[in-house]
């Protein structure tokens, strides 16, 4: 007599609804405990590694409610990171875009007030640029490139120019 409800070696596991819930949710655990993480990347992980829409919602709804993923509290998080490796706020904001935050989101967390964006990119042009003659175009020209480059608007980086130029 042979038992039916044992699978052959070989053959995959068909796995419940709650069994896979529970992998997911475990794999999103691990996933958070890295590195925080915004919703729609989250999302797109549990994807990759195959999971369901059904699943993936299931096991965001948990996270959303446990408080283990929040994508203002990623987004303040992101922003600092960014503005800490010498990002300006628009490459920030491409990249929390790029991340699946929406406007809303991206402008508060830009929005903090411990951040001037004029005095970081003077900042970074000062550690950059230390022997640089501001009295040459070229050089000038070259700085606000870099500076516009990583992120800064044009203002800014005028503001920080024209801070280093008077300094000399």
């Amino acid at each position: 007599m042979v038992d039916e409800s044992v699978n052959e070696p070989g053959e995959p596991v068909e796995l419940t609804f709650e069994e896979l819930v529970v992998a997911a949710r475990a794999f999103a655990m691990r996933s958070l405990a890295r590195r925080e993480s915004a919703e729609s990347e989250l999302a797109r992980r549990l994807r990759q590694k195959g999971f369901e829409e059904e699943v993936v919602a299931v096991v965001l709804d948990h996270c959303r409610g446990y408080g283990w993923v929040n994508d203002d509290r990623y987004g303040a998080m992101a922003v600092r990171a960014g503005a800490a490796k010498g990002h300006g706020p628009l490459r920030i904001r491409f990249d929390l875009r790029r991340k699946g935050l929406d406007d809303t989101q991206i402008e508060a967390a830009l929005d903090q007030p411990e951040l001037d964006w004029f005095e970081l990119a003077l900042a970074l042009l000062s550690r950059r640029a230390k022997a640089t003659d501001f009295a040459d175009f070229k050089l000038r020209m070259k700085w606000l490139k870099y500076l516009m480059g990583r992120g800064f608007t044009q203002e800014q980086a005028r503001y920080a120019l024209s801070a280093m130029q008077g300094e000399q």
